[in-house]
């Protein structure tokens, strides 16, 4: 039924007129030279004038577009209000509503594109700034379903074991048990909520002064920059956010993530990308003018009446990925929460704005993190170095008999048999456990039967004294 009705509304003879700012040319004429016609041109939208033959398809479309809006919308109201019944588990429930509420975002601001098509400019500043505030929403959720905060987070992934970056870098190689991927994760969303507010406001600045040309895709127009910045950037974050679910998804199997992930990204995938597949389609001219309306503002039409249908399906994704029955009690399903202060903490962003701003400080946490682990491994490093550089040890040394003892060094060339030690006189019972200068201090030269090494020298029966040092002199190599 979309494509018959949009066939019908894109319908043209080859020997129409088209009307481009108020110079009318044949549809077959070639345009060259001074004739060519400019790109930046303001649109000419939909006609809702009552006396143009194209009024009947573009009203019969923008009813249908507004129908869809009103179905999907309603759907996802009376999931919301349906949480904030059972608003019993806020920590989760704040970042579900909000994602939740992309439906009717897009739906509305898709039905004012439609009919006021030259305010498009300013109502994507709204949907896209809300396109960006879900997706780390959605991000937010994800960590909070593996804990309640960072330490929490990072006590979970402790024992995972290194795993190859989806595809197309997997060619290498990222440890999640570490901080920094919880992290990095976050930050790739972050810079979201961030460059996609400033690459939409930039476009309109740009548009108001005509450099922008929309559904351009020339290098020398702002709209090539807007679109790739965007593209770059959304990638960035979804890739994040898919790296994200790959590794934690075994860890909340309870949530049922895997329908939250597809709800979610049904949403910003068809979206962003069916728009531009329209430009791209606008620029190979499949899309084109016809005498009513040229086809940057068709674009418009076709974009917002398949949003809206997007909207309806993705309503129905929602109430199977996020429903309110997760928090409800079975034993007393009839407790209800206030309403007026759920919807006051689900609709405040003051918690964006803190992570925003608590990222620089957690930067230099986890700089700081490094240095300290890399410290730690230098001072192991020299540590080890001077311990494997002794001569002797004890760990070298084992005790064969009550007065023979065999040496395992492969540094030293020696085998693992080991050579014997040279017989050390046993000491007198009167002088045992007294130090050089007769006192009975315990200068740390004998073991105590509670060391480890000690019952082993203990049960030999032999014992080393600072009076008798082992020498490098009695071992042969």
């Amino acid at each position: 039924m979309a494509a018959s009705l949009i066939n019908l509304v894109l319908a043209q003879r080859d020997d129409d007129p088209i009307v481009l700012d108020n110079t009318t040319v044949a549809a077959n004429d070639t345009l060259s030279g001074t004739d060519e016609v400019d790109e930046c041109a303001d649109l000419t939208g939909p006609n809702f004038d009552p006396t143009s033959p194209e009024f009947q398809k573009v009203v019969l479309a923008f009813n249908i577009t507004i129908v869809l809006a009103v179905v999907s919308i309603s759907a996802s109201f009376y999931l919301c209000f349906r949480h904030f019944q059972h608003y019993f588990k806020p920590q989760f429930q704040r970042w579900i509503v909000r994602i939740l509420l992309m439906i009717p975002v897009y739906s509305f601001c898709s039905c004012l594109e439609f009919r006021f098509y030259w305010y498009t400019p300013y109502i994507d500043v709204v949907r896209d700034s809300y396109e960006a505030f879900a997706l780390y929403s959605f991000h937010r959720l994800l960590l909070l379903y593996l804990g309640p905060d960072l330490e929490a987070q990072h006590a979970r992934m402790a024992g995972k074991s290194s795993k190859r970056y989806p595809a197309p870098f997997c060619c290498w190689w990222y440890n999640p048990a570490g901080y920094a991927f919880l992290l990095n994760t976050r930050w790739l969303v972050l810079q979201y909520v961030v460059v996609r507010p400033f690459t939409t406001i930039m476009a309109l600045a740009m548009w108001a002064m005509g450099v922008l040309c929309p559904n351009s895709s020339s290098p020398a127009h702002g709209q090539f920059w807007v679109t790739y910045l965007n593209l770059i950037s959304s990638t960035l974050a979804v890739y994040g956010l898919f790296t994200l679910y790959v590794t934690i998804s075994g860890d909340i199997r309870e949530y049922k993530p895997l329908w939250k992930i597809i709800a979610v990204k049904f949403v910003v995938f068809m979206s962003f990308w069916g728009g531009l597949v329209i430009s791209g389609l606008v620029s190979l001219d499949v899309i084109k003018s016809n005498a009513y309306y040229n086809a940057d503002a068709a674009s418009d039409m076709i974009n917002a009446f398949m949003i809206c249908t997007e909207m309806l399906i993705a309503a129905i994704l929602h109430i199977k990925a996020f429903p309110h029955t997760d928090f409800t009690d079975p034993a007393q399903p009839q407790l209800r929460t206030r309403m007026l202060p759920a919807i006051l903490d689900a609709l405040s962003p003051i918690h964006i704005w803190q992570d925003i701003a608590a990222a620089p400080t957690e930067m230099r946490a986890h700089r700081k993190r490094r240095k300290e682990r890399r410290a730690k491994r230098e001072l192991k490093g020299v540590v080890g170095d001077a311990f494997d550089n002794d001569a002797i040890s004890m760990v070298n040394i084992d005790i064969g008999s009550p007065r023979r003892g065999s040496v395992k060094s492969e540094r030293w060339g020696g085998s693992a048999a080991g050579t014997p030690l040279k017989s050390i006189p046993a000491l007198p019972e009167d002088v045992e456990g007294s130090s050089e200068d007769g006192s009975d201090e315990d200068d740390g030269s004998e073991y105590s039967s509670s060391d480890d090494a000690g019952m082993g020298l203990a049960n030999a029966g032999s014992r080393f004294a600072s009076s008798d040092p082992l020498k490098p002199d009695d071992l042969n190599f």
